[in-house]
């Protein structure tokens, strides 16, 4: 069946891309224990594109979505399809986010003994902690409170949502006005549906246009990252880096067969459509500026329906984080085993409803602003404030695993949610028609 292409295939950009990927981090790897000026005037040229092209996948973000949940809520045949494959999203959400913390409750604790630092280690970097002001204030606040977060599901200013990246509060605007536009007459409805159609197509293309260039862009984010980290986790926290990043790669792999046999796709597919997402999820620890890779990888190789790609796979990225009842129920493993903590079955649940509830609240940007929203479940749990304080302190790495389980995720429950429906791409046709049949 043909299908369409990038401009460049994909073989070409994946190769370029991985091997940017390499050399990036390698000269910066060198780089952060030289004192050498070629790595800092290295650092000036490179750093100004890795942002430019980060802010160039954020820049187009916002406009996806909107563009294309209008196009999929105008142009949707059923008028109750996309509500009911919403909750549908919403459940399978949950219910993979289950599925990973009792993963990790598996796998986890037979290797903490082998994970955690020296007896007393813990205890001298304790005493040199200090905590942050805002970690005391979300300590006693618990500002990541359900009631917090659905007050905050529309935003007084819509603007303001757009300018902080909030993607969920202008999808829920997005899917109102469209169910707005649907009761209008037909006469005056068609036109809008036709223009959302025909932006979804440019917004395509644009996407297009800015994964050429993903070699470039992954070099410089990963020079910078490989030069600011020297890609070394701190000493004795090493092992709970290890942990974590061990862990969320193995669920990562796991959903690969998974997603191939209940969403019945081919496992070669899959993986080919996933690469140039999780290249930019690696480079830029953003499942938000990873969105456009995703969209184009389900159209082009999965050939996900429209509502798929139009509707879930925004979805996804405002909502799911597949990895944080994997790395939140790891670290609360470690810190308890180091503290001597003793976590029963019922403050193990807790937590791991707690880190559900609040996951739906954290944005796709790197660091994703949950390192205080959760420490209130932590402290429930007994694990000391400066514990936690410690354990934040060596996220770089981890994030990087963080977004490519993200992006993974995402794709995979696209793909579940479609179970084997598939549409025809012809060549040279950017994009699918919004009025393809929804999910």
């Amino acid at each position: 069946m043909a299908r369409a292409r990038s401009p460049l295939g994909l073989g070409a950009l994946t190769a370029w891309s991985l091997s940017a990927l390499a050399i990036g981090l390698a000269i910066g790897a060198v780089g952060h224990g030289s004192s050498a000026p070629a790595f800092a005037i290295l650092a000036e040229v490179v750093n100004p594109l890795g942002e430019l092209w980060l802010s160039a996948l954020q820049m187009t973000v916002l406009p996806l979505v909107v563009v294309y949940l209008l196009a999929a809520i105008v142009g949707a045949r059923g008028a109750d399809s996309l509500g009911g494959l919403g909750g549908r999203a919403v459940a399978l959400f949950i219910g993979m986010l289950a599925a990973a913390g009792a993963f990790t409750l598996i796998v986890v604790p037979p290797l903490i003994d082998a994970a955690a630092p020296p007896p007393g280690a813990m205890a001298s970097l304790q005493a040199a902690t200090t905590v942050p002001q805002a970690a005391r204030d979300a300590a006693v606040a618990g500002s990541g409170s359900l009631g917090a977060w659905i007050g905050k599901l529309l935003p007084s200013n819509l603007f303001e949502a757009a300018r902080r990246g909030d993607v969920l509060p202008l999808l829920l605007f997005s899917a109102l006005l469209a169910l707005a536009i649907r009761r209008l007459p037909d006469d005056e409805r068609q036109p809008l549906d036709h223009l959302f159609a025909s932006l979804s197509s440019a917004m395509l293309i644009i996407v297009r246009w800015l994964l050429v260039v993903t070699p470039i862009g992954v070099f410089a984010l990963s020079y910078a990252l490989g030069r600011d980290t020297g890609l070394q986790a701190a000493g004795m926290l090493g092992g709970l880096v290890l942990l974590q990043c061990g862990v969320m790669l193995s669920f990562t792999l796991l959903l690969y067969p998974l997603t191939a046999l209940l969403g019945r796709a081919s496992l070669a597919e899959f993986a080919r459509a996933l690469v140039p997402a999780q290249l930019i999820a690696l480079s830029t620890r953003s499942s938000l500026a990873a969105l456009p890779a995703l969209v184009e990888g389900a159209r082009t190789h999965l050939r996900l329906p429209n509502a798929a790609t139009s509707f879930v796979l925004p979805l996804t990225v405002s909502l799911f984080k597949v990895n944080r009842t994997i790395s939140s129920t790891a670290k609360l493993l470690f810190l308890a085993h180091v503290y001597g903590v003793t976590l029963s079955m019922g403050t193990i649940a807790t937590f791991i409803v707690t880190v559900i509830v609040l996951s739906f609240s954290s944005v796709g940007v790197p660091g994703g602003g949950s390192a205080f929203k959760t420490l209130p479940a932590y402290l429930a749990a007994g694990v000391p404030i400066e514990g936690i304080i410690i354990a934040e302190a060596v996220e770089t790495i981890p994030d990087i695993f963080k977004t490519v389980l993200n992006v993974t995720g995402d794709m995979s429950a696209a793909t579940l949610l479609s179970r084997g429906s598939r549409v025809s791409v012809p060549v040279g046709e950017p994009a699918l028609p919004a009025t393809e049949s929804p999910v």
